[in-house]
């Protein structure tokens, strides 16, 4: 079966898991879990800077991989779209997504900073916050740093088309933003259903939270119904870490 394939992005604690499992209802859907597809592709890419590659350059044919590993890393997956979540918001991968694709559609998942922040926070429960939060945040390959560069490059790609779904709005409209998602990448519809949900699971593979520490569930949604949970970051970050990260909403998102 041929496959088209989009892509999905974003800082997490955003509703990735929430949103893929609804889109997976669709059984001509499958929105991966958090691929390895992107460093893959990048591993491959960097090979031209090897000194055998430069010896003896077969950059077609290094191009004939690259183009192909997307048909052959998903040929086992039964259905007509793959959305694979990764940090193809960097400029790397986004180069690299150029190299194989003439249309790009990217869904990026957006929400307020530190409302990320106090997610991570209460999911890990870390014995000292800020400096976890340092750490998350300036580790150059860590998932907050690698998928916060979307933001800035969405702004700039200008043959790659980008579709910002707002946290409040996947918790609270879900139903709309998932029509808005579909016309977005031009599919045919399918009437989801938004009570009683699936936790996040690929032919029958669900995610090992265990490798993140004992009594994480870094991906279990609400399957009862879908529900914003009211909490206040300031009850959750240091006063520190608040002063230290407000300005990133205007950095990332150009909002005040």
């Amino acid at each position: 079966m041929n496959k088209k394939f989009f892509f999905l992005t974003g800082l997490p604690r955003t509703g990735n898991t929430l949103l893929s499992s609804i889109l997976n209802q669709n059984k001509d859907i499958i929105t991966t879990n958090y691929s390895i597809l992107a460093p893959l592709l990048h591993s491959i890419d960097k090979q031209r800077e090897e000194i055998t590659f430069k010896n003896f350059p077969l950059d077609k044919s290094l191009d004939n991989v690259l183009k192909n590993t997307f048909n052959n890393f998903y040929e086992n997956f039964d259905c007509k779209f793959i959305i694979d979540r990764g940090p193809w918001g960097t400029t790397p991968h986004l180069n690299l997504l150029k190299k194989i694709f003439k249309d790009i559609r990217i869904i990026v998942l957006r929400r307020p900073f530190l409302e990320v922040l106090a997610s991570f926070v209460r999911v890990y429960k870390p014995k000292d916050i800020v400096k976890s939060v340092d750490e998350w945040f300036f580790d150059e390959h860590n998932i907050i740093k690698m998928n916060a560069y979307v933001y800035n490059n969405m702004r700039e790609e200008k043959n790659i088309k980008f579709h910002i779904v707002e946290y409040d709005n996947l918790v609270k409209n879900t139903k709309n933003e998932i029509i808005n998602i579909y016309n977005f990448l031009d599919i045919p519809k399918f009437e989801h259903y938004y009570n009683n949900l699936n936790q996040f699971s690929i032919s029958n593979q669900k995610y090992n939270d265990i490798v993140y520490g004992e009594n994480i569930n870094y991906h279990k949604i609400r399957t009862d119904k879908i529900k914003r949970e009211n909490y206040n970051y300031k009850e959750v970050l240091p006063q520190s870490v608040i002063d230290k990260y407000k300005h990133i909403d205007k950095e990332l998102y150009n909002i005040k």
